[in-house]
């Protein structure tokens, strides 16, 4: 069985690798698709085919998805492995993200979840949960008996007929 230490380093270590991958695909695919620009094959018109700026804007939207992907994980990664107080929001942050780049995505996902709203994740980062509101301070400094009031039944309604 894991320590709840080993459990987050193994979490921020999977996290940098799942960044790490979608960086990896994200140059692959630019590197593709640039080198798809520089091919410029003619079309019956005389016509450059593909049209490079179709491409260009393409590969820009590709990097910023792939960023959209990638930069919550390496954030939470970073985070859970230096033990940073804001390491909980960002996993979560990042599982979600992650949870839609199914297999992968998914499973870190679950694990992420699993690890944070456990009982390990709870000892390791408790001040997430101080970091609540708790509630009104005119009700806590109260006991319990001056809480309760007499039950005074509702008023009836009028008749409108």
């Amino acid at each position: 069985t894991m320590t709840p230490t080993s459990h987050n380093k193994t979490l921020g270590i999977l996290h940098l690798a799942y960044a790490g991958l979608m960086t990896l695909l994200m140059a692959v695919m630019s590197i593709f698709m640039l080198a798809m620009v520089n091919l410029e094959p003619v079309n019956e018109n005389g016509d450059a085919f593909p049209d490079v700026a179709f491409f260009s804007f393409m590969v820009f939207v590709l990097v910023l998805v792939a960023l959209l992907y990638a930069v919550p994980s390496f954030l939470a990664g970073y985070a859970l492995l230096k033990r940073k107080r804001w390491a909980r929001t960002m996993g979560l942050t990042a599982a979600i993200v992650a949870g839609m780049s199914f297999p992968v995505g998914s499973a870190l996902c679950v694990f992420t979840l699993y690890f944070l709203f456990g009982e390990s994740g709870r000892l390791l980062y408790p001040e997430a949960a101080r970091a609540l509101p708790s509630g009104d301070a005119s009700l806590a400094s109260k006991t319990s008996g001056e809480l309760e009031r007499e039950y005074v039944p509702p008023s009836t309604p009028p008749d409108w007929r």
